[in-house]
């Protein structure tokens, strides 16, 4: 027979057993040499966008609970979308990456922040067996408060199953087990939080007068101090270009560089999706993702008569640079994103 997944709740129902089932959100750690950027932060209520379901299958079978709506019975509360807001808030703030992040119930709360968060719960399904997928995804947008003007959006997401040894050593401590069940859902929540952060940070550090690199987080170095930094990408700088967006530069030795891309280049779709009015931010989390993923460009290039596709396989990129006569400072490059347009 097919290990049961919840076998938590079934012994605490057939026991009686009184245990602790609110799920309770634990933030990961205080970022390790993060950019530290000058803006406040608020996050609103998120939107329930799950499917009209609390139960369906069956635990002895194959099925789902939607955690959005509804908590398992003796085993863990509703993962509501208030709860992901006040959590995401949370680990803003544990960062470290900004000023200051808290949670606000409506935008009248807001008093002297730049940014506020907007999000929507796409799936928090928790699956019913050892062999059903459990699912968490969200989708964020940030605005500045004074304009409501888009910076950044991004829709994060992951899929997984349940370790089959997730219960080992509890026997048949039933606090224990639900312990580590409630664990194994927090971190996948720490793991989306985390990559979510980490692109709105890196957004907002790279775009000086409204274009946008790939090449990381400009760090708080001294004049003349040579920094190095990495991340997952395919190693364009972009910035608009009206109906498209204009490639600055493609960086040596990267996956675009290589498949024939160089500056001048016009990127008129990204995975499909018409580049047309999309903003920068946008753009750079679309071409972000994970190493040996691909993302397919529709390229404009003059003396061409028809756009043509490139395909690019993410890579780790190294990005070696100089900071001497840097033209501004972090605090000037956020100042300028919060006034741009």
């Amino acid at each position: 027979m097919r290990r049961v997944l919840i076998a938590a709740m079934v012994l605490v129902l057939t026991a009686g057993c009184s245990v602790n089932s609110t799920f309770v959100y634990k933030p990961g750690a205080p970022v390790a040499g993060g950019a530290k950027l000058p803006v406040k932060i608020a996050v609103l209520p998120f939107k329930d966008g799950t499917e009209d379901f609390t139960d369906r299958g069956s635990v002895f079978s194959s099925g789902q609970y939607n955690l959005a709506k509804a908590g398992i019975t003796a085993t863990i509360t509703a993962l509501t979308p208030e709860l992901w807001a006040k959590s995401f808030a949370e680990e803003l703030a544990v960062s470290g990456n900004f000023r200051s992040a808290r949670f606000v119930y409506s935008p009248s709360e807001l008093v002297d922040e730049d940014l506020f968060v907007e999000g929507t719960v796409n799936k928090a399904y928790a699956g019913k067996t050892f062999d059903d997928l459990n699912a968490f995804a969200i989708s964020l947008r940030v605005l500045t408060r004074n304009d409501k003007r888009l910076v950044w959006e991004k829709e994060v997401a992951k899929e997984w199953k349940t370790p089959r040894d997730i219960y080992n050593g509890c026997g048949m401590g039933i606090q224990c087990s639900l312990d580590k069940f409630h664990a194994e859902y927090n971190k996948a929540m720490q793991e989306i939080f985390a990559a979510a952060r980490a692109d709105l940070v890196a957004t907002l550090a790279s775009l000086p007068g409204g274009r946008a690199g790939e090449d990381g987080l400009p760090s708080a170095a001294s004049p003349g101090e040579a920094r190095k930094e990495e991340f997952v990408g395919i190693g364009l700088e972009v910035k608009a270009g009206g109906d498209a967006l204009a490639v600055v530069r493609a960086m040596e030795g990267a996956p675009a560089s290589k498949a024939g891309m160089q500056a001048g280049d016009m990127i008129v779709s990204i995975d499909g999706k018409p580049t047309a009015g999309m903003p920068v931010a946008d753009a750079v989390g679309r071409m972000r993702g994970v190493k040996g993923t691909s993302v397919t460009l529709g390229v404009k290039r003059a003396g061409w008569s028809t756009p043509r596709d490139f395909t690019l396989v993410r890579d780790v990129i190294s990005v070696g640079t100089s900071t001497r006569q840097a033209p501004e400072s972090v605090e000037e490059t956020i100042e300028k994103i919060l006034k741009e347009k």
